[in-house]
C-alpha cells in the first residue's frame, strides 16, 4: 500500500505545474525540424512551390534551340543534342579522310564528355545542397548564366573567332573552348526538369518526347497536362532554332544569341529567388 501511495504522489509531482508532463515523448506526431536561423537563410533554405514552373522550363527548351543551331551554324556541333554529336562521332570514325569536317569529330567528342561531366557536377550539387531549396535553383542558373555570358565575352573580344564568314572548315583548337563550356552547363536544365519531376520535357532530348507524345493513351483527353508540355515544349524549341538560325545568319556572328541566351538564363535565377514558397504542412489534432 505504501509503495502505491508513493507512486501516486510521484505521478502527481510530475504532473505539477512545476514539472510539466513531457508531450513531444508520448506524441504520434513527427519532429518538424526548424529551418536555420537568420531571415535570409531561411528564406533562401525554404523549397519552392512547382506551381506554373513549366514554363519555365519552356524557356528553358527556347535557350536549348537557340544555342544549338548558333553554335551547329559556326562549329557543326551542338552542345545540347547528344544524340547528333554521338552520330558525328560515329561518322567521323568510319572516314576519317574526309574533308567535309575534318575533325569535326572531335568537337562532338569534346561536346559529349563535356556534357557527361556537368551532369556530373549538376547532378552532386542538387544533391548537396537539396535542389528543390529557392537558394540552388538560383545559384544553379546563376553558374548556367555565368557560363553562356562567358563565351559571349570570349567571342565578342575576338579571343574565339565567331565571324561566319572566318570559321573555316578546318578545325581551330580554340573553337572548342565555347563548345565544352556550353556542353558542361546543358545538363543543368535536365536536372531541373527531374527535379520539379517533369521528367516528360528533359528540355534537351526530343526524338523520345516526340514517342511519348503520339504514344500517350490520353492524347486526346481533355485537361491532358503532360501532353501540353510536351507539345509546347517542342514548339519552344523550334522557334528557339528558328531565331538562333535566323539572328547568326543575318548578323553573320554568333555573339547575340549567346548574349540572349546568358540573359534568359540570368533572369531565371532571378525569378527563383522571388518564386513564391511551398505551404509548409502543419500537423493539427495530435
Amino acid at each position: 500500500m505504501l509503495a502505491a501511495t508513493d507512486l501516486s504522489l510521484l505521478d502527481m509531482k510530475l504532473s505539477s505545474p512545476e514539472h510539466p508532463p513531457d508531450l513531444e515523448a508520448s506524441s504520434p506526431c513527427p519532429t518538424i525540424i526548424e529551418p536555420p536561423k537568420g531571415l535570409l537563410r531561411r528564406y533562401l533554405s525554404s523549397n519552392i512551390s512547382s506551381r506554373k514552373t513549366e514554363y519555365v522550363l519552356l524557356l528553358c527548351w527556347f535557350t536549348t534551340g537557340l544555342l544549338d543551331s548558333t553554335i551547329f551554324n559556326a562549329y557543326s556541333t551542338f552542345v545540347s543534342m547528344q544524340t547528333g554529336n554521338t552520330m558525328f562521332l560515329g561518322l567521323g570514325a568510319s572516314n576519317f579522310d574526309s574533308t567535309s569536317r575534318p575533325y569535326g569529330w572531335a568537337k562532338s567528342l569534346v561536346s559529349l564528355i563535356c556534357f557527361v561531366l556537368g551532369a556530373l557536377f549538376f547532378s552532386r550539387f542538387g544533391t548537396y545542397f537539396r535542389a528543390s531549396r529557392r537558394g540552388t535553383l538560383a545559384v544553379s542558373f546563376l553558374i548556367q548564366a555565368a557560363i553562356v555570358l562567358l563565351c559571349a565575352i570570349l567571342v565578342q573580344a575576338g579571343a574565339v573567332e565567331g565571324r561566319l564568314e572566318y570559321i573555316g572548315e578546318k578545325i581551330d583548337w580554340i573553337h572548342t573552348v565555347p563548345i565544352a563550356l556550353l556542353s558542361f552547363q546543358a545538363p543543368g536544365q535536365v536536372w531541373l526538369s527531374r527535379d520539379l519531376q517533369f521528367a516528360e520535357v528533359s528540355t534537351v532530348v526530343v526524338s523520345t518526347m516526340l514517342y511519348d507524345f503520339g504514344s500517350d493513351p490520353e492524347l486526346f483527353r481533355k485537361g491532358n497536362g503532360k501532353r501540353k508540355r510536351r507539345f509546347m515544349g517542342f514548339c519552344a524549341l523550334l522557334v528557339g532554332a528558328v531565331v538562333g538560325g535566323w539572328v547568326t545568319k543575318q548578323t553573320g556572328h554568333i555573339t547575340v544569341p549567346m548574349w540572349v541566351g546568358g540573359v534568359i538564363k540570368l533572369c531565371i535565377a532571378g525569378a527563383w529567388v522571388v518564386w513564391p514558397a511551398e505551404e509548409r504542412k502543419r500537423w493539427w489534432g495530435c
